[in-house]
C-alpha cells in the first residue's frame, strides 16, 4: 500500500490533474422563446454543441436571437450571407448585442464552409458570446458531408470549456455523437389567405440529448407565423 501510495504521489507531482475528477459544467440552457420547443428540450444547453436540422429552423433561430439577445451579447455565422437583419429586428432581436460574420463577402481564398469554421473556431475560443450560432442551411449536403469528425468533436470538446451555447443549423444532423442536443424540424399543415401562406407547422423532434443518446420518441408540433403575414 506504501509503495502504491508513493507512485502516486511521484505521478501526481510529475502531472498534478492527471488524477482530477471531471465535472461537466452545470447544465444551464437559453430557452428558444418558442414554448413548445422549450417544454421539449429544456432550451438550448450552454458548454454543449447543438444542431437544429429540417424545415423550420430559421423561425427557431430568429426566436432564438430574439430571447437571447435580451441576456447575452450574441453572434451569427451565416455561411451563405442569407440572415435578414430587418427581419430579426422585427421579431424582437436587440442587434446590438449582436455580431454578424457574413462568409463570402471577402476577397480569402477559403469557401464559405471553411470561413464559417474558422470564424466559428475563433470566437468559441475567445469567449464572451452567450450564444454562438453557426448556419449552414444553405450550404450543399455534398460539402457539408466532407467535414472530418475530428473537426465536430474539437468544437463540442471546446465548447463544454465555455459558457457558450453553440448552435448549428443545417439541413440534416452531422455531428451526430459529438453533439449535446440534436433537433430536428418537419414541415406539417399550412394555413393559406387565398394564394398567400399565412402560418404553417412544425414538428419538432428531440433525437438526442446528453442524457439520452439515443433517438428520442418526444416531439412537439408549434404553429409559425409566414414573415410575410
Amino acid at each position: 500500500m506504501t509503495s502504491l501510495l508513493a507512485l502516486r504521489a511521484q505521478i501526481e507531482s510529475r502531472f498534478p490533474s492527471v488524477f482530477a475528477t471531471y465535472r461537466r459544467p452545470e447544465g444551464r440552457t437559453i430557452l428558444t422563446g418558442i414554448p413548445q420547443v422549450d417544454d421539449l428540450t429544456g432550451g438550448v444547453p450552454m458548454h454543449a454543441l447543438t444542431e437544429i436540422c429540417g424545415t423550420g429552423k430559421t423561425s427557431v433561430l430568429l426566436s432564438l436571437l430574439a430571447r437571447a439577445s435580451h441576456d447575452h451579447y450574441c453572434a451569427l455565422v451565416d455561411a451563405r450571407d442569407a440572415f435578414d437583419p430587418a427581419t430579426a429586428e422585427a421579431a424582437g432581436t436587440d442587434l446590438s448585442r449582436v455580431l454578424w460574420v457574413r462568409c463570402g463577402k471577402t476577397r480569402q481564398k477559403l469557401r464559405p464552409l471553411e470561413q464559417a469554421f474558422k470564424a466559428a473556431d475563433m470566437l468559441l475560443q475567445s469567449g464572451g458570446f452567450g450564444l454562438i450560432v453557426v448556419d449552414l442551411s444553405d450550404i450543399a449536403e455534398k460539402v457539408v458531408n466532407k467535414v472530418p469528425p475530428s473537426s465536430w468533436f474539437r468544437f463540442s470538446r471546446v465548447a463544454e470549456n465555455q459558457a457558450t451555447a453553440l448552435v448549428f443549423l443545417a439541413q440534416r444532423p452531422h455531428a451526430t455523437s459529438c453533439a449535446g442536443m440534436v433537433v430536428q424540424l418537419k414541415a406539417a399543415a399550412a394555413t393559406f389567405s387565398g394564394k398567400l401562406l399565412t402560418n404553417f407547422t412544425v414538428n419538432a423532434e428531440l433525437i438526442r440529448t446528453r442524457e439520452k443518446k439515443g433517438v428520442q420518441s418526444a416531439s412537439q408540433d408549434f404553429l409559425m407565423k409566414a414573415q410575410w403575414a
